[in-house]
């Protein structure tokens, strides 16, 4: 008996609002990507807007599919595959096209050392349980990517405002891909910030603290991209003293409850 396959076959459709995170992944895609053009024609100014506009959408996207219910897996695998060329591959080429093409083995070494860490930390990222104790889902382990990729291009930044030549040496360069290829897969805990919620009292304040953010990033792009980054560095041993005092109070509660049961 014949079997008509395209009976009860109707045309599939797809939300908009389904496709507006996806859309944000893929523009923090092409800027990345655009990003390493510049590296080739040497526009290093250009590079650290475009990967910071990357970063811009990556913090958009999830947010999105959040605020409109549209999570999915294709989603999370494409943000992911974005996060690692975007904030591994294309740094660590920028980097070594700006100081480290003519350094020998070591210097390619490094390289591939700080992509190959960012690819194991988002593994890393995208295959933790679910539903981690109640202290520990305002943090991360390790560095992020998109913050790993921030820090990275530091050295380029630095020479952009202060034109230091010792920034551009293949060694430095070399030890700070390594360093924060360590950061990103280490077990540290840093500030995730999902869950940050702000007293009323200081929402003025902080309003008023990213108009001087944004006038900064305007007038000297340069020198707000170090502070915020800095500002980074001094939040990771801050996030690690919370996140272990936090850990060792849930472990007394956890002990507590464990004897009164036992008593009972």
């Amino acid at each position: 008996m014949a079997v008509n396959y395209h009976k009860n076959r109707g045309f599939r459709s797809v939300s908009l609002f389904w496709l507006i995170p996806n859309m944000l992944t893929v523009a923090g895609l092409v800027s990345g990507l655009t990003a390493l053009k510049f590296a080739f024609d040497g526009r290093w100014a250009g590079v650290i807007v475009l990967v910071t506009l990357a970063a811009v959408f990556d913090a958009l996207d999830g947010r999105t599919a959040r605020r409109f219910k549209t999570s999915s897996a294709f989603g999370a695998a494409l943000d992911s595959l974005t996060d690692l060329v975007v904030f591994g591959v294309v740094p660590a080429l920028c980097l070594y096209l700006w100081a480290l093409q003519d350094s020998g083995r070591v210097a390619w070494w490094a390289t591939l050392f700080y992509a190959v860490s960012i690819a194991l930390r988002l593994a890393r990222f995208d295959s933790e349980l679910p539903n981690p104790s109640e202290y520990a889902k305002d943090y991360f382990t390790g560095i992020p990517a998109p913050a790993s990729g921030f820090l990275v291009l530091v050295p380029i930044c630095v020479e952009l405002e202060f034109q230091l030549g010792f920034v551009r040496e293949p060694a430095y360069v070399s030890a700070w891909l390594v360093l924060i290829g360590a950061g990103a897969v280490s077990a540290i805990p840093t500030f995730a910030g999902k869950r940050l919620k702000l007293p009323v009292s200081t929402v003025l304040p902080v309003l008023a603290s990213i108009g001087l953010l944004m006038a900064g990033l305007v007038t000297q792009p340069w020198i707000t991209y170090l502070v915020i980054t800095m500002l980074y560095v001094v939040s990771i041993p801050v996030a690690i003293a919370r996140f272990y005092r936090a850990q060792a109070r849930a472990s007394g509660s956890s002990a507590g409850r464990d004897d009164t049961e036992a008593n009972q």
